[in-house]
């Protein structure tokens, strides 16, 4: 909040022990920092819809996107080429707004990357449908 207040709204991927102890113990001891009002928003962070409220958020894997993946809108629309960096599809995404965004897999991406979306379905993150 204290470099970068337009971001304090977004939910986080950090668990609450995250609250920069690190930066403030060496600026106590007269370190400089440079560049804290750079934040890195990543787009492809997770709500667990049993807890949909929960500040904190799972962090999809960028190998998703990698290996094919789509991201649409509310719309069903693709917005954004994926394979793009971090920074140019959450630009997307906030030109975009029209929220909320879905992260799809084919079977061939899935099977890929097969741990990820096994660690996702049992957290409860990530569903699994048949296209038949």
């Amino acid at each position: 909040m204290k470099y970068s207040p337009q971001y304090g709204h977004l939910p986080t991927t950090n668990g609450d022990h995250c609250v920069g102890d690190g930066i403030k113990m060496a600026s106590a001891l007269g370190a400089d920092t440079v560049d804290m009002e750079w934040v890195q928003v990543h787009p492809t962070g997770m709500v667990n819809p049993k807890d949909p409220n929960n500040k904190v958020k799972w962090l999809a894997a960028e190998a998703m996107r990698g290996e094919g993946g789509i991201l649409v809108d509310r719309e069903g629309k693709r917005f954004c080429n994926e394979l793009g960096t971090r920074d140019y599809v959450s630009g997307r995404i906030w030109d975009n707004n029209k929220p909320p965004y879905y992260l799809i897999l084919n079977e061939k991406a899935s099977k890929a990357i097969e741990w990820h979306c096994k660690h996702y379905v049992g957290r409860g993150i990530m569903e699994r449908h048949s296209s038949a």
